[in-house]
C-alpha cells in the first residue's frame, strides 16, 4: 500500500473506520475515539500520535473516500457477476435435468439392441430347421415383435430430438452467460488495475498529509 513497515494509521468517524497497517493500533485508536468528532491515529516511525486538525482529516478523509469510490464499482461489478453465476447454475441445474432422461433413453437404445440381437439369434435357428408351419409362425412373431421395436424405437428417437434442441438452447443461453461473464471479468480486472494503482498514490498523499500535520505539530502523543 506504499506505508513503511511498522507505520499505520486509521481514521475513524462514527459509524467508519478505513485504516491501513496494523489492526492492534486500530483497537489502541478507538480507546481515544470522542463521539461525534473524527480522529486519525497515526504510528509514524514507531511513534503513535492523534491526529484532531479539521483541515488534516479532511484531506485524509478525502483521499481515503476516493479509493472507497472505486471499491464500490468493483463491488458492484461483483454483485452483477454473482447474479450472472446464480443464472449460470440454475441452467446448470437444468442441463442436469435433462441429462437424466437422455441417459434413460440411450438406455432404451441399448435394452433394443439386446432384443433384437436375441431374435437374429432365433432366425439363424430357425433358418436351420425345415420349413413347417410351426417355423413359419414362429418368424411371424418374431417380425411383428422387430416392428414393435421400430415404433418403440421412432417414439425414443423423436423423443431424445426434442431433448436434444432444449439441451442445444440451454448450452446456447449458457454461452452467451458465459460471454457476459468475460466482459465483466475483464471490466474487474481493469477496475482492480486501477484500484491498485490509484491506491499506491493516494496512499502516498495520505503519509505526505500526515507528514505535513506532524511536521506543522498538529499531531500529538498519546496521553499517558
Amino acid at each position: 500500500m506504499g506505508i513503511e513497515d511498522g507505520d499505520s494509521f486509521a481514521y475513524i468517524s462514527d459509524g467508519r473506520t478505513m485504516m491501513a497497517g496494523s489492526t492492534d493500533d486500530l483497537y489502541l485508536a478507538r480507546t481515544f475515539k470522542q463521539q461525534g468528532k473524527d480522529l486519525l491515529f497515526v504510528r509514524r516511525d514507531n511513534k503513535p500520535l492523534l491526529i484532531r486538525d479539521a483541515k488534516t482529516l479532511e484531506q485524509v478523509r478525502k483521499l481515503l473516500e476516493d479509493d472507497r469510490k472505486l471499491g464500490d464499482a468493483q463491488g458492484a461489478l461483483g454483485e452483477k457477476q454473482a447474479a450472472l453465476g446464480a443464472q449460470q447454475a440454475a441452467l446448470g441445474q437444468k442441463q442436469a435435468e435433462l441429462a437424466y432422461p437422455m441417459s434413460q433413453i440411450a438406455a432404451k437404445h441399448a435394452a433394443i439392441a439386446s432384443k433384437r440381437a436375441e431374435i437374429a439369434m432365433e432366425r439363424a435357428r430357425l433358418h436351420s430347421l425345415g420349413d413347417s408351419p410351426e417355423r413359419d409362425r414362429k418368424e411371424a412373431e418374431l417380425d411383428k415383435r422387430d416392428a414393435s421395436f421400430d415404433q418403440e424405437l421412432e417414439g425414443l428417437d423423436k423423443e431424445q430430438e426434442a431433448l436434444s434442441r432444449k439441451m442445444e438452447a440451454l448450452g446456447e443461453e449458457q454461452g452467451k452467460l458465459g460471454e457476459q461473464q468475460g466482459k465483466l471479468g475483464e471490466e474487474q480486472a481493469k477496475l482492480g488495475e486501477q484500484q491498485a494503482a490509484r491506491g499506491r498514490e493516494n496512499m502516498k498523499k495520505v503519509m505526505a498529509v500526515i507528514d505535513e500535520a506532524i511536521r506543522k505539530g498538529l499531531a500529538e502523543p498519546l496521553p499517558t
